[in-house]
C-alpha cells in the first residue's frame, strides 16, 4: 500500500511540473541551446573525452524535440545533465544562476550515513540525525538518481560533497520529479532506532547561506590569526609547528605583498614544522598558491628533510588539489586525510558563459594539466584518516590531531 502511495505522489509530482511553456518562451530556450551546443564544440578543450559527440548531438535533439511539453524547470535540469555528462569537474551548468530555492538542512556523510550537521532554527532538533528518505525516495535511490546531474564532479569522493549540497535543491529535485515545485516535501530521518518524518518547506538562498554547522573543532585548540592573506590563517601549535588554514584563495597581490611580514612572524617564532590544511578548499588561482609556497621554502628554520604535513579531504578541489601535488614536491609533504576531490589527471580551468536569453551560468574546461605520471582519480593521502559522527560531534579534529603527532 505504502508502495502504491508513493507511485500515486511521483505521479502526481510529474504533472503538476509539466506545465507548457509560451510559445515565445520555447523559441527562446531553443536559441539558448543552439548558444549552449555551439559554446561546448568551440571552447571546451575536448568535450568529447567520455560522452560521445553522437550521444551529445542525439540528446540535445531529444530535448529541443521535446522543448514544448516541458517546464523551465525540467529544461534546466536536462541541460545539467547533459553538461555533468561531459564529466570534468570544470565543465558545469550553474542551476543556482537562476531562481531558485532550498531546503533548509546541511548534510555531510560519515561513512555511508548520510547527517544533517545544519539546520535552520525550526528544525534545528533533526541535528545528527540519519536522512532516510524524501518523498518516499530512499537516500541511496536519491544519490543513484542525482549524481547524473551533479556539477562540480572530478571523482567518486567530489561527487559525494556535490550530492550532500545538491540534495538541498528544491529546484533539481523539481526537476528530477522528487518534490513538487515550491512546495513542501518530505523527509523521514532517524535518529537512534527511532523514526520521524518532517514536512519541510524550501526557504530563499539568502536564507539558506545563513544556516552553519554547530558543531565546532574543540580539539586540539587553536587561536587562528589573520596574515592579511584572506582565506589563509596561522597557528604557532605547540610552539613547534606552523600551521595554516587555507580555506581560500587571497589574491595573488595579497601573497607578494605580505610574504615580508609572514616571513618575520615565523621567524619569530620557535616553529619547526609547517602543517598546510587544504581542507574545505575548493579552488582559485593556483598561481597565488605557488607564490605562497615561494614565501616559505627561503626560510631555514623548518624541517625540510622530514618535510611538512598537507591535509586533505573531499572538497580538496581544482587548484587546491593542483597545489597539493605541487607543495608534496616543494616541501617534501606527506598528504595526511581523505582523498581529494580534484582528479589530477583531468581538463581543468573555467570558460565562463551564459545563455543569452535565459541568463542561465555556464563553465567549461579549457585547459589539461596532467600533474601525476600515474594515471589516479585522486591525490590519495599516505596516511588515511576520517572522522566519525562521534568524533565530529564531540569537536574532535582527528585529522589534525594525527598531523601534529607526525612530527
Amino acid at each position: 500500500m505504502k508502495k502504491l502511495l508513493n507511485l500515486m505522489c511521483l505521479f502526481a509530482i510529474l504533472c503538476s511540473q509539466a506545465v507548457a511553456l509560451p510559445k515565445h518562451q520555447v523559441t527562446e530556450w531553443e536559441e539558448d541551446i543552439d548558444f549552449y551546443v555551439e559554446q561546448v564544440k568551440t571552447k571546451h578543450i575536448k568535450p568529447f573525452h567520455t560522452l560521445s559527440e553522437k550521444e551529445f548531438d542525439q540528446r540535445i535533439a531529444t530535448l529541443k524535440a521535446e522543448l514544448d511539453i516541458l517546464s523551465e524547470v525540467q529544461i534546466e535540469t536536462r541541460l545539467m545533465g547533459i553538461t555533468s555528462s561531459l564529466s570534468d569537474g570544470h565543465s558545469n551548468y550553474f542551476m543556482m544562476s537562476g531562481p531558485h530555492r532550498h531546503f533548509p538542512l546541511r548534510f555531510k556523510y560519515f561513512g555511508d550515513e548520510l547527517r544533517i550537521i545544519a539546520a535552520a532554527e525550526d528544525y534545528e532538533h533533526l541535528l545528527g540525525s540519519e536522512l532516510v528518505s524524501i518523498n518516499g525516495v530512499p537516500t541511496s535511490d536519491l544519490y543513484e538518481r542525482l549524481k547524473h546531474y551533479l556539477s562540480g564532479v572530478d571523482n567518486e569522493f567530489s561527487e559525494k560533497v556535490s550530492f550532500e549540497f545538491h540534495l538541498t535543491l528544491a529546484k533539481l529535485l523539481t526537476g528530477l520529479g522528487i518534490a513538487a515545485d515550491g512546495e513542501e516535501a518530505e523527509f523521514v530521518t532517524r535518529s537512534g532506532s527511532s523514526l520521524s518524518t518532517h514536512h519541510i518547506e524550501p526557504i530563499s538562498m539568502e536564507l539558506f547561506g545563513q544556516i552553519e554547522p554547530p558543531y565546532q573543532a574543540r580539539r586540539p585548540a587553536l587561536a587562528m590569526k589573520d596574515i592579511a592573506m584572506p582565506g589563509i590563517q596561522l597557528d604557532i601549535v605547540n610552539e613547534t609547528t606552523a600551521y595554516f588554514r587555507f580555506r581560500h584563495y587571497p589574491d595573488l597581490e595579497d601573497v607578494l605583498d605580505n610574504c615580508t611580514a609572514l616571513q618575520s612572524k615565523l621567524e619569530s617564532s620557535n616553529a619547526r614544522h609547517l602543517i598546510i590544511d587544504f581542507r574545505g578548499n575548493g579552488g582559485g588561482n593556483f598561481y597565488t598558491g605557488l607564490a605562497f609556497s615561494s614565501c616559505l621554502l627561503p626560510l631555514k628554520q623548518f624541517d625540510w628533510l622530514t618535510g611538512a604535513v598537507l591535509l586533505t579531504d573531499g572538497h580538496t578541489f581544482s587548484a587546491a588539489m593542483s597545489n597539493v601535488v605541487q607543495f608534496k614536491q616543494l616541501f617534501n609533504a606527506t598528504v595526511i586525510g581523505e582523498p581529494t576531490g580534484g582528479d589530477p589527471n583531468t581538463f581543468s580551468e573555467s570558460y565562463r558563459f551564459e545563455l543569452p536569453n535565459s541568463k542561465r551560468k555556464l563553465s567549461l574546461s579549457i585547459r589539461y594539466y596532467p600533474f601525476l605520471e600515474k594515471p589516479t582519480e585522486a591525490v590519495y593521502p599516505e596516511e588515511l584518516v576520517t572522522q566519525s559522527w562521534a568524533e565530529y560531534e564531540e569537536g574532535l579534529d582527528i585529522v589534525l590531531m594525527r598531523a601534529l603527532e607526525y612530527f
